[in-house]
């Protein structure tokens, strides 16, 4: 287990508040620029410097984590994961990259274990009563 500053430090963000280390609300816009005694307030391998669009070209991506658990693992060892999905206009320009991105740099990566992906097409809605779902795709 890791110390609470260590965890914050990890993610770029305060635990009980979720505003960046750099201050304000959990809304606020980083600094990344805001320097310490020891370097960047920010660190420079936190999860919330290398994901966010600022440091990667503008790319953007709604992103949420379920919280995932079934118990015990038959050891004593408690079952529970996080469930990611995130929703992108490309997962070639707006997915790999990020990803690559965490596998590479990411302090968090530590703690991460992929076990499994897939991509789904979601097609617009419909307009109006002549339009139908994904008439867009033709």
């Amino acid at each position: 287990r890791s110390r609470l500053h260590e965890q914050e430090d990890i993610i770029g963000r305060t635990k009980v508040s979720c505003a960046p280390l750099s201050g304000g609300e959990e809304f606020t816009t980083p600094d990344f620029n805001m320097k310490g005694k020891n370097g960047p307030i920010i660190p420079d391998d936190s999860h919330m410097r290398l994901m966010h669009p600022n440091q990667n070209n503008g790319v953007q991506m709604l992103r949420r984590g379920f919280n995932y658990t079934d118990g015990s693992d038959g050891l004593g060892h408690l079952d529970a994961a996080l469930f990611f999905i995130a929703f992108v206009c490309d997962p070639r320009t707006h997915f790999i990259p990020l990803l690559d991105t965490i596998t590479q740099s990411d302090a968090l990566s530590e703690y991460l274990k992929h076990t499994g992906s897939a991509v789904f097409a979601v097609p617009p809605g419909i307009k109006d009563e002549n339009d139908f779902i994904a008439s867009g795709l033709f």
